[in-house]
């Protein structure tokens, strides 16, 4: 579990970071929820359908795999990033959010990507290439 706790750290530092670089709590919740939902999203449902938590028994669930390939591909990320970003500025063409909410709402989806993008970078070059970490 030593990914898990050095994707926690992470998403801390990134939390106080948005928090209080940027003196708004949500950028800091946008950045560590998108730090943490590649895994969540693929040891989690996984780990769900199994009733289980141990990473070893849910890495053998068949799902595990579609999921990992999901979740950790950027493509997917952005994507959904983008119908956020759509959605968001046709509310605020519409008037049916103001500018503000508006604009905190494209940097919450700019410090999305940004977690879930260093979650990758993380996976690629430390975690996937060495067993402690």
């Amino acid at each position: 579990m030593a990914g898990l706790l050095t994707h926690l750290g992470i998403a801390l530092v990134g939390f106080l970071i948005g928090t209080f670089i940027f003196k708004n709590y949500r950028y800091g919740l946008a950045f560590a929820f998108g730090h943490l939902i590649p895994d969540l999203t693929d040891f989690g449902i996984a780990g769900i359908r199994q009733g289980s938590l141990d990473p070893g028994v849910i890495m053998t669930n068949p799902a595990f795999h579609s999921l990992s390939v999901f979740s950790h591909s950027p493509f997917t990320w952005f994507i959904i990033a983008l119908i956020f970003l759509l959605v968001m500025f046709w509310l605020y063409k519409f008037k049916k959010i103001k500018k503000y909410n508006f604009m905190t709402g494209v940097g919450c989806v700019i410090f999305f990507i940004i977690g879930v993008a260093i979650h990758l970078v993380i996976d690629q070059l430390i975690i996937e290439t060495s067993y402690w970490i």
